[in-house]
């Protein structure tokens, strides 16, 4: 974000932002919750008896490929149309047609990283999450700029670090012995997956969708503004992200071998955990916003008040607690579904009135309102169906 800022500006990253969270909604959408549906396979065997023996990963992985392919040539092809109509922004028109060619190694990252999730080897998954692909992008924007002098050099990095990035799991995933080859036929394998792709791809959109209306209402310089806001306001989120790597599959251990109590206790001393750690980086931000969004450039200090209601959005999800693991992962993932559905409704609803009168601080306001609204009804549901709220 610094890099990107400082080199090019506030409407260069603006695109970055747009384009990076379009191909991350892609890859939602088009890996069909595969992602989250592997951790379910690889770590709940109990209903899979006189199922015979195959390998449903490699199953994954094909169906994943064919996607990817059909999609990356859409993008390619529709990406005039995307970039004009959609973002009214032709700058947008290179930045996607790049994009299309890295759409493969994209989707088959998400897959993988969930596949080492699944089997608990957290050292490769954040490696190959939080920092392999930063540390690559640095390598190869220096590269890249160095060369061709021009915006171009931020989509070619992002793309090529994340195909290296690919590349290397491959090679880490050859080495791994599947310890489960039950073969989850397809129709149940999309059965078991489209819910958790809806209520994913839903919450993304809760937390992105400010992004898309943003970009096809405000300047690219006021989106890129909002993004530096958001991303330095999910410095809180890193706390929740990294138990999450953690909590997913060991909620759907402890649920799937009925260890309620146990299962009550990790829960909330998660949440404990998470909001006791929270806090102080959600107090920093508040008393050192100023001095925070000017290390970007003088421009970015009109995002102050965006900073703080986002910030203070983060700090309802640390109080809450996974509610979106705990719901996906215990059988309730058709639940969390229509949850987000019914928040998203909410989120456009809110950013249609509030963003023509307030700009990125009405996208902020229709963001805190409806993760207020999410994590209320998730709690309440949690309540109803395990027993338990996730704060006390």
């Amino acid at each position: 974000m610094l890099l990107i800022t400082r080199t090019f500006g506030s409407a260069v990253f603006g695109r970055y932002t747009i384009v990076l969270t379009f191909s991350q909604l892609i890859v939602l959408i088009f890996t069909f919750g595969f992602p989250s549906g592997v951790i379910r396979l690889l770590t709940d065997q109990s209903h899979y008896n006189g199922i015979p023996k195959t390998n449903f990963i490699k199953k994954i992985l094909w169906i994943t490929f064919i996607s990817s392919i059909t999609i990356s040539i859409l993008i390619y092809f529709l990406s005039e149309p995307i970039a004009v109509n959609l973002f009214k922004d032709r700058s947008l028109i290179t930045y996607l047609k790049i994009l299309s060619f890295f759409i493969t190694p994209l989707m088959f990252h998400e897959v993988l990283l969930n596949i080492f999730r699944g089997k608990k080897e957290y050292r490769k998954y954040n490696l190959f999450l939080f920092i392999l692909p930063p540390l690559l992008f640095l390598i190869m924007f220096y590269m890249i700029y160095n060369y061709l002098y021009n915006e171009i050099s931020v989509i070619l990095s992002f793309g090529l670090s994340i195909l290296i990035v690919f590349l290397t799991e491959i090679v880490f995933l050859k080495g791994v012995k599947n310890s489960v080859k039950l073969d989850y036929p397809t129709n149940l394998l999309f059965k078991l997956s489209l819910p958790m792709m809806i209520s994913g791809t839903v919450l993304f959109l809760l937390s992105w969708t400010d992004i898309f209306m943003l970009g096809a209402m405000v300047s690219s310089e006021e989106v890129g503004i909002y993004n530096v806001a958001f991303k330095i306001s999910s410095i809180g989120l890193v706390i929740i992200l990294v138990f999450n790597v953690v909590i997913g599959p060991k909620i759907s251990e402890l649920y799937n071998t009925n260890q309620t109590k146990k299962l009550k206790e990790t829960i909330i001393k998660t949440t404990q955990l998470i909001t006791l750690t929270t806090i102080p980086i959600f107090l920093i931000l508040i008393i050192f916003r100023k001095d925070i969004l000017s290390f970007f450039g003088s421009d970015f200090v009109s995002g102050e008040t965006t900073l703080v209601i986002l910030s203070f959005s983060v700090l309802i999800n640390a109080i809450s607690g996974n509610v979106d693991q705990i719901l996906n992962m215990t059988n309730h993932h058709r639940l969390m579904k229509n949850i987000t559905v019914f928040c998203l409704a909410e989120n456009i609803i809110l950013n249609f009135i509030l963003i023509p009168g307030y700009g990125i601080n009405g996208a902020a306001t229709a963001s805190l309102i409806t993760n207020i609204s999410l994590n209320i009804i998730s709690i309440y549901y949690i309540k109803k169906k395990l027993g338990f709220y996730t704060i006390l």
